[in-house]
């Protein structure tokens, strides 16, 4: 598996755990950490329990040293747990909790059968990396579609959106010369469309936003699983001249091993990958819809 995976997804956590974070500081420039994790149980229960995470946060105050991280952690475990009063989005949680699920099941699943993928620590590192995206898929989604009314049409726009990646997959896979192009224009096209399509129902720019997560999280995760489903079904065959050329000093004990290996890893970039840009253009959307309004 290519050590890019867990580049690229440690930065993303990084980052996301870096803009939590910036915004808490104590005297001195040290991060106030469980007021950080507060402030996010917080703003995760103003849509429907608004008094509930303002009083978590005026209760922080209260607690020092190990008790504050506890009652911290509390707060978040409660913040998640608590069943929401608008029933859409549960749905849209459901369908990314198991799409994770079967993810991960699946590329369990190939490592059973290929044990020896694994080649150290570096592939034990980019599967736990790659778990830890997929949880945070999940966690992104219920903290999101705690505003209920995005959650049909963010399901609905990745769904969609997945499809168009997949037909443009076919398109390239068939070697015509204006699947390039279709690539370029079609699928940040179709983002930005999201955006502006969740900002007009929502009828606020945070709206848009966050449909355009939700999107390019179920995108992703479609995306992966068709893939993913691909890969065990065919055994990472046919091989491409690439593969067969750079199976010679990949170390890996035999073909199929070492297609494997590459396809499942190409598979997480683009998840990633997906998920990153997705979000993007979705926000450009919104942000240009707002605009408008």
């Amino acid at each position: 598996m290519s050590p890019i995976i867990v580049g690229l997804l440690g930065l993303a956590i990084a980052a996301g755990a870096y803009g939590a974070l910036h915004q808490h500081r104590m005297h001195g420039g040290r991060v106030d950490v469980p007021a950080a994790i507060v402030g996010w149980a917080s703003r995760l229960l103003a849509t429907d329990r608004a008094e509930w995470g303002q009083a978590m946060a005026g209760e922080l105050g209260q607690y020092h040293g190990a008790a504050r991280w506890q009652y911290a952690l509390g707060c978040a475990v409660a913040a998640l747990g608590l069943p929401r009063r608008g029933g859409s989005g549960r749905w849209v949680v459901m369908s990314v909790l198991v799409a994770a699920i079967a993810s991960a099941a699946l590329v369990g699943n190939e490592f059973i059968r290929y044990s020896r993928m694994v080649t150290g620590a570096g592939t034990w590192l980019a599967l736990a990396t790659f778990a830890v995206a997929l949880t945070g898929f999940v966690v992104v989604t219920g903290v999101i579609t705690r505003e209920s009314r995005i959650g049909g049409t963010a399901l609905v726009a990745g769904c969609v959106t997945a499809g168009v990646w997949i037909a443009v997959g076919v398109v390239l896979l068939s070697l015509h010369s204006k699947g390039l192009v279709f690539v370029l224009l079609a699928l940040p096209l179709l983002s930005v469309a999201v955006g502006v399509v969740g900002a007009r129902r929502g009828q606020t720019r945070t709206a848009g936003l966050r449909t355009a997560v939700v999107s390019a999280v179920v995108a992703s995760l479609v995306v992966f699983l068709v893939l993913a489903v691909n890969i065990m079904i065919t055994g990472g065959r046919p091989y491409d001249a690439g593969q067969i050329q750079d199976f010679a000093t990949s170390g890996y004990p035999d073909m199929a091993t070492y297609a494997i290996s590459d396809n499942l890893g190409t598979a997480m970039v683009l998840l990633l990958f997906m998920s990153v840009t997705n979000t993007v253009f979705g926000s450009a959307g919104a942000a240009l819809q707002a605009r408008r309004d």
